[in-house]
């Protein structure tokens, strides 16, 4: 008789929807803390890039048009990051060092005032070794779907994202070790 009453107690709880609720609630709570732990990393993709416009603080203009014919690396970031204050200079070491001649590295402040992107680099000068712009009204991170800083992402020389990378260690990462050897 205790049996059935402990059984019947669970089947009403079972179909409580405060229960059912937090069943969500708990079920969301743990797809986030995958999404934390697993989340970023790279991404193999075969999209065209997206029409983009964006002019260093230098003065130089790049867009889909002007990188064709060269594969790219679009290195979006913004100076509170604190992830992208520890990859920015791996980035320009890899720049001095191991870069392909013909790849091009252009970074992207965004998510930030352009006054705060421009100190951030000013103040930075010998990480900032390759070009870098403002994203002005977050225009471009927006048009490549950017939520996460820093992401990466690689443009084959026809003007394809071949990879997406959000957060650090991109430049560990198998998919781009094997894009960087197709360019030797």
């Amino acid at each position: 008789m205790q049996h059935n009453r402990l059984e019947s107690a669970w089947e009403g709880a079972l179909r409580s929807p405060l229960l059912r609720w937090g069943t969500r609630v708990i079920g969301a709570g743990l797809f986030v803390l995958v999404m934390t732990v697993h989340g970023p990393g790279a991404q193999a993709t075969d999209a065209t890039a997206p029409t983009f416009d964006v002019v260093t603080l230098g003065g130089e203009a790049y867009n889909n048009q002007s990188l064709k014919g060269q594969p790219a690396l679009l290195i979006f970031w913004a100076p509170w990051c604190k992830v992208c204050q520890r990859e920015l200079p791996l980035m320009a070491q890899f720049h001095a060092q191991e870069k392909p001649p013909q790849l091009r590295l252009i970074s992207i402040g965004f998510a930030d005032r352009r006054r705060n992107v421009e100190e951030y680099v000013y103040s930075h000068q010998s990480t900032f070794v390759f070009p870098t712009a403002y994203d002005i009204d977050n225009d471009v991170s927006k048009a490549f779907k950017i939520t996460v800083t820093p992401t990466y992402v690689l443009l084959d020389s026809q003007g394809r994202i071949a990879l997406v990378h959000r957060g650090g260690g991109l430049l560990q990462t198998a998919h781009f070790r094997e894009f960087l050897t197709t360019l030797k």
